[in-house]
């Protein structure tokens, strides 16, 4: 029986929403519908950029989650949100509520829906330390408060805003060692009750793995799965595959994933397949086909679609300068990583080529998302997190 009323607050929602920290939201909500009833305010838009209203205001249930959308009522120009934030790195406090305003999504209704229904919830739980909906939320100063921060260290953490939106959070919920390990080091997050691992991976049964329709000629090929964009480093995997296939003989492709951003300037190429946004059943039976996943992002707090690689036996190779990346490499002994294009290009034909190394990768990634990722735990951690600070505030 279900003893209590929680509410995540996530800067979009959907089964469209194409974000690793948006989907990692929906799923965790969505498990936790064992233990508790649970609610989503979020806002209507679809994308980041610009985030404009996609779906419609209002309530409706989402595999048994209640969702409330608000309004976006400014979509984000990208150029405004550097001029401001280049003036609050500079000292101008005065600029702070309006940087965070621009970088959205900006949905006053939701923070005011929120502090009139708080004492409804258990607890609180925001996603992202440096949106809108978590940074203004968490200033309302609620006593019952979780942050999973997606956090890794880049500039806009050390603004002054954002530093008070972790000393405001009252527990949180790490996705991995190294985002912990970072957050207590910068902001003393220690001090405060939290939890590490709030994501699972299902172990996909692909007995049937047959290619999607239109794609059953691929065969030989990498996969990239995520956004097409500035922030997650696609253009260097860009880059470095059209020079990998420029230097040697091979019939090996690169299927990409994802949706485009609109900034996004590519370099085409015949051996580089775009296939956009697609099913979560297409994307499983993409990445269980391919000989491996490359994500070369160098920001992350937590990669889902690495783990899910793993969890398909298919290795990964990875960007060195991600340290979250790199130690999921390590502890797994799934995957290699590499720092430029030389080590891209030597790690890239050893997984290809050896094959008992790949094997013995493939074989580990799937012990260590069995290990360390079980859905029973996950919900067993966050739960046990919920009922702390919830005996706190009684």
């Amino acid at each position: 029986m279900k003893e209590n009323k929680i509410v995540f607050v996530v800067q979009r929602y959907g089964m469209e929403v194409n974000g690793g920290a948006e989907y990692h939201c929906r799923v965790l909500a969505e498990h936790l519908t064992e233990r508790y009833d649970v609610d989503v305010f979020t806002s209507c838009a679809r994308d980041y950029m610009p985030w404009d209203n996609h779906y419609s205001a209002g309530s409706y249930m989402l595999n048994g989650v209640t969702v409330y959308r608000f309004p976006v009522e400014r979509t984000k120009d990208e150029g405004r949100v550097l001029e401001l934030s280049a003036r609050v790195n500079h000292g101008d406090q005065d600029a702070e509520k309006e940087w965070i305003d621009e970088v959205g999504p900006y949905c006053p209704q939701l923070i005011a829906a929120l502090k009139d229904r708080a004492a409804l919830y258990k607890a609180v739980i925001f996603f992202g330390y440096n949106f809108y909906p978590a940074v203004v939320g968490l200033q309302l100063g609620l006593e019952h408060t979780i942050l999973i921060p997606t956090a890794h260290d880049e500039s806009n953490i050390y603004k002054d805003i954002c530093r008070r939106t972790f000393h405001a959070a009252k527990a949180f919920l790490y996705n991995s060692v190294e985002e912990r390990q970072f957050l207590i080091d910068k902001f003393d997050t220690g001090t405060r009750p939290g939890r590490l691992t709030c994501v699972g991976i299902d172990l996909p049964d692909v007995s049937q793995a047959e290619m999607p329709r239109g794609y059953e000629h691929c065969h030989d090929y990498v996969i990239y799965v995520g956004r097409v964009a500035r922030g997650k480093n696609f253009r260097q995997l860009n880059r470095y595959f059209i020079q990998y296939k420029r230097e040697h003989n091979t019939d090996l492709k690169l299927l990409v994933v994802g949706r485009v951003d609109n900034e996004e300037k590519l370099a085409y190429h015949d051996d580089i397949i775009y296939a956009g946004y697609v099913s979560e059943d297409d994307k499983t039976l993409f990445m269980k086909n391919a000989k491996l996943l490359i994500m070369p992002s160098m920001y992350e707090s937590l990669s889902l679609v690495i783990l899910e690689s793993m969890a398909l036996g298919r290795p990964v190779l990875v960007n060195e300068d991600c340290a979250v990346l790199k130690g999921q490499c390590i502890r797994s002994n799934a995957g290699l990583y590499y720092s430029n294009y030389t080590e891209f290009e030597r790690a890239l034909d050893y997984m290809l080529t050896d094959k008992e190394v790949y094997s013995q990768m493939a074989e580990n990634g799937v012990e260590f998302v069995r290990n360390n990722y079980s859905w029973q735990y996950v919900v067993e951690n966050v739960s046990s997190l919920i009922e702390e600070i919830g005996k706190e505030n009684e």
